[in-house]
């Protein structure tokens, strides 16, 4: 794992996990209005109902058939005007019908009502509706006023009251397109939310699988080497002293290169995470610290050899890539293959292809119970990053082989 890629990864994951905006700034006033909805339909029925029986009482008094009639109107237009949210079709076909039948007569605020239910249709219902309505109740006002013989509603009036009704349903008309842009807005923007967040779950999980990858690569192949190296120490102390002494502080410096492997990690999750700089972090190992690492698994008595062809490349993503298949490979190699004579770790550098290979000849003991098959998988995610693949199998009669290729990076730079 290379600190720039890393970090890379921590600081897309932060971007991506964007917080999920709140809702649209809006007064307080008109949320809390929005929030209660039925005290509102009853202020605007009570909007019209005052009005209009105050016009009532000071037109015809308080006595009469006529301040019976527009009492009776003034109660069902504004009744009405409660279902004009729930059910504005009703709402209008109420007023409207109220309006037709009282308009000629003098204090008649029937079409105020009626411009109230249509702009209740253009807002909650849709603008064709309140169109055909607008069509409807105007149309009948018109013909009224022109074809009826003798009508009491001239053209003047029934103009008047058209006009009020087209101002009413333009008004309907704008706040449902508003509406509709915001509901718009708020769902696009609800998405790109959720969109986001999987992007940044996805990236938590590739990032998880990255720690869990380098996590096992140290602390397994450093164990493995520490447990075989103590076991070695605890064999040969009672014959050769000095040599079970050079074992021990061999498992001493394999435990502190463990150590510094995972400091070298954490400093980076940590500068990846907070921004700060976690002090100086060591490099990732590459192909220059293959012969090291050979080495120490030749101090466990592994028969490592190691023949490599070509010049590796620059990058040191796939040289780190390189570096851990042929590190679990040993380690799989020194845990579970049994009298092995001879392994072999094979490297080809080429302008085509990297190939890696480790290879033994010992008899596979099979992965033990507390094995959970982690490295090999681990393997292959890693090497996949680069469009690589992995096979890991036995070999015919006995041995074992761990095969790696990975194809040559678009524009990589080969060391020459």
């Amino acid at each position: 794992m290379t600190g720039t890629g890393n970090r890379e990864r921590l600081k897309a994951s932060a971007e991506l996990a964007l917080p999920t905006p709140g809702p649209p700034d809006e007064p307080i006033r008109q949320r809390r209005w929005r929030s209660r909805p039925r005290i509102t339909d009853l202020l605007v029925a009570a909007l019209y109902a005052g009005p209009a029986l105050a016009v009532t009482v000071a037109v015809y008094g308080i006595d009469g058939l006529g301040f019976v009639l527009q009492l009776l109107a003034v109660v069902v237009s504004g009744t009405a005007l409660l279902f004009r949210r729930r059910a504005p079709m009703f709402s209008l076909a109420v007023t409207a019908g109220i309006m037709l039948i009282t308009f000629p007569a003098p204090g008649s605020f029937a079409a105020v009502a009626t411009a109230m239910a249509l702009y209740a249709v253009a807002v909650y219902r849709s603008a064709r509706h309140a169109v055909v309505a607008l069509l409807g109740t105007g149309g009948v006002l018109f013909l009224a006023a022109v074809l009826l013989p003798g009508s009491l509603v001239d053209l003047g009036q029934a103009g008047q009251a058209i006009a009020v009704l087209v101002i009413a349903a333009l008004i309907g008309f704008n706040v449902h397109s508003r509406r509709s842009y915001v509901a718009a807005l708020m769902d696009r923007a609800d998405r790109l939310v959720r969109e986001r967040q999987h992007l940044a779950s996805i990236a938590a999980a590739a990032e998880r699988n990255a720690i869990a990858r380098e996590m096992h690569d140290i602390v397994s192949h450093g164990l493995a080497v520490m447990i075989s190296l103590a076991h070695g120490s605890a064999e040969i102390a009672p014959i050769d002293p000095a040599r079970a002494v050079d074992a021990m502080r061999q498992v001493a410096e394999t435990g502190r290169t463990a150590v510094a492997d995972m400091r070298r990690m954490l400093g980076v999750l940590t500068e990846g995470n907070t921004g700060e700089s976690a002090g100086v972090v060591a490099p990732a190992p590459g192909v220059g610290d293959v012969p090291a690492l050979l080495e120490l698994f030749r101090s466990t008595g592994l028969p490592v050899v190691l023949q490599s062809v070509g010049v590796p490349p620059a990058d040191p993503g796939i040289q780190l890539a390189i570096y851990r298949v042929i590190q679990e490979g040993l380690t799989n190699a020194l845990k579970y293959s049994k009298a092995a004579t001879a392994v072999a770790v094979r490297v080809e550098f080429s302008t085509q292809a990297i190939m890696v290979s480790v290879t033994d000849d010992g008899q596979p003991e099979g992965v033990p119970a507390d094995g959970t098959g982690r490295g090999i998988v681990g393997m292959r995610e890693r090497v996949a990053l680069y469009g690589g693949t992995v096979q890991a199998g036995p070999l015919p009669g006995r041995g074992w082989s761990v095969t790696a290729h990975f194809p040559p990076p678009e524009g990589i730079s080969w060391k020459r």
